[in-house]
């Protein structure tokens, strides 16, 4: 009986290098009963991890720590360098790229997307308007509405294009991302602190003394939501429990974070 289970379990174990012997990159977690079907986790390096219902299709795995930004579509998804370098996966359509040194974000439309440097500037391409840049400042985040785009600046002020309305920001020490709703608007810092905008919907917030928070996002009701820390945890509000990051590094490189509409 002894012989048959160490036999077993040496099949087992064969089986899983099988499987997951290629791909580094993907890490389980139960996703049962949440909101979403399945998360992507992308670091510096290119690498992505992903869990759930979420493909991986590959990645960079570059040595420095040059990549900024991940965005999905229903066939694959864009990563994004700091030397504006476009990457696609699966089945989108590759627009062009930029030549830059401080590209910080990729925002996808129907028919093109658009890349913001951190001096403001925003690079369009594809069959799609520019709307300007930001005047002046350190920006980090870009977020596409119907009739424009708005732009975060590092200090926590936001700065309007096309047809849209301003809105108000703040001071921060170290903004890092800036998500909209249907009617409220919310900025994170990387300390961890979320700064909630139009109307009495305030958000719990940790607070990271090292700064290391870089993303957070709502499952798709907006009753729950994840921050991602840079060194690898995923905190979790108000959404299903049992989430948990790739993996903790010695060093905060996880930047972004995308969920997966619910598969059920």
């Amino acid at each position: 009986m002894k012989n048959k289970m160490v036999i077993f379990s040496i099949f087992l174990i064969i089986i899983l290098l099988f499987l997951f012997g290629e791909n580094q990159n993907i890490f389980l977690g139960d996703i049962s009963g949440r909101e979403h079907g399945g998360f992507y986790v992308l670091d510096m390096y290119g690498d992505i991890y992903v869990s759930g219902g979420a493909t991986y299709l590959g990645g960079l795995n570059f040595d420095d720590q040059t990549v900024v930004d991940l965005e999905l579509t229903q066939d694959g998804y864009y990563i994004l360098d700091r030397f504006g370098k476009v990457f696609t996966f699966g089945d989108v359509e590759f627009f062009g790229e930029a030549n830059l040194e401080n590209a910080v974000d990729l925002e996808l439309t129907q028919d093109g997307y658009y890349i913001l440097d951190s001096e403001g500037r925003v690079h369009d391409y594809g069959f799609i308007e520019n709307l300007g840049d930001g005047p002046s400042g350190e920006y980090v985040d870009l977020e596409l509405v119907d009739s424009g785009y708005y732009l975060l600046r590092e200090n926590g002020t936001i700065e309007s294009t096309g047809a849209v309305k301003d809105l108000v920001g703040t001071y921060l020490e170290n903004a890092v991302d800036l998500e909209l709703t249907q009617d409220r608007y919310y900025i994170l810092d990387s300390n961890g602190t979320i700064v909630s905008f139009g109307g009495v919907h305030i958000l719990d917030s940790i607070f990271l003394e090292d700064h290391s928070a870089r993303d957070f996002e709502f499952i798709p009701n907006e009753e729950g939501y994840y921050i991602l820390g840079g060194y690898g945890n995923v905190y979790s509000f108000n959404a299903a429990v049992g989430f948990y990051g790739p993996e903790i590094r010695d060093e905060p490189s996880f930047i972004d974070l995308e969920l997966l509409p619910n598969l059920s």
